[in-house]
């Protein structure tokens, strides 16, 4: 593990090791840039996952108190726990399904295409989906998302055909699998998905895209050829 000095201005704190955190951590390891990683959680890896929901929430999930407060659902079942959230190295990488959709143009353009609201502020965004369109098609390259970049769509699940069937009769044309962020087939040293069905729990298989073992890993690759790093 690379050690810095307090005092040294050259080096990159990222709090939170996440989507974001891991991300830009390898991103800039591969520019040379000295950087330090912070995570509150510990380190799992492939191995320690286990395919059971409760073992692993009790594992990786941000288990420190915190409140919420309403009538609804989770306030009244899970008052001290209001959200999934991981606290371990990726962050809630590893517990998202891999889900990974572009806004659409209209979205960026709420006020125009819906209206004011009365009492709120609502604006359109001061871009659109034109210039937002190169971040999505590296973002979806380095994630290795199905549907894009010539990358076949996961298969369908049985309840899946039971859902399409559906949709088709009621005139729908265009129904598939979704734009997935897991391994349809190898891609990056990874395994294609097993469909084994707990990816809130962690990928098994490593199908998914998770900066635990993809972004961290060749930060310190980086790091190791370059004499910097995470």
């Amino acid at each position: 593990m690379a050690k810095y000095e307090l005092k040294d201005d050259s080096v990159v704190v990222i709090i939170g090791s996440g989507a974001g955190g891991g991300t830009l951590a390898n991103e800039l390891c591969q520019q040379g840039v000295n950087v330090v990683l912070l995570e509150a959680g510990k380190r799992f890896e492939i191995k320690d996952f286990a395919n059971d929901e409760w073992p692993m929430f009790n594992k990786i999930a941000w288990l420190d108190k915190r409140t919420t407060s309403g009538s609804w659902r989770v306030a009244k079942n899970f008052p001290n726990l209001p959200a999934w959230t991981v606290k371990a190295v990726g962050g809630t990488t590893i517990h998202w399904a891999g889900a990974s959709l572009r806004f659409k143009d209209h979205e960026l353009k709420a006020r125009t295409v819906y209206g004011e609201v009365a009492g709120a502020n609502l604006r359109d965004w001061p871009i659109g989906l034109a210039d937002l369109e190169p971040y999505y098609e590296r973002a979806e390259d380095k994630l290795g998302v199905t549907g894009t970049h010539n990358i076949p769509r996961l298969p369908g699940s049985n309840n899946y055909k039971v859902f399409a069937a559906g949709a088709q009769r009621l005139g729908y044309q265009k129904v598939h699998t979704g734009n997935m962020a897991i391994n349809s087939q190898p891609r990056d040293g990874r395994s294609a998905c097993i469909q084994i069905g707990f990816c809130f729990e962690g990928c098994k298989s490593g199908a998914k895209w998770s900066t635990l073992y993809t972004e961290i890993p060749k930060a310190d690759y980086g790091r190791d050829h370059r004499g910097r790093g995470a």
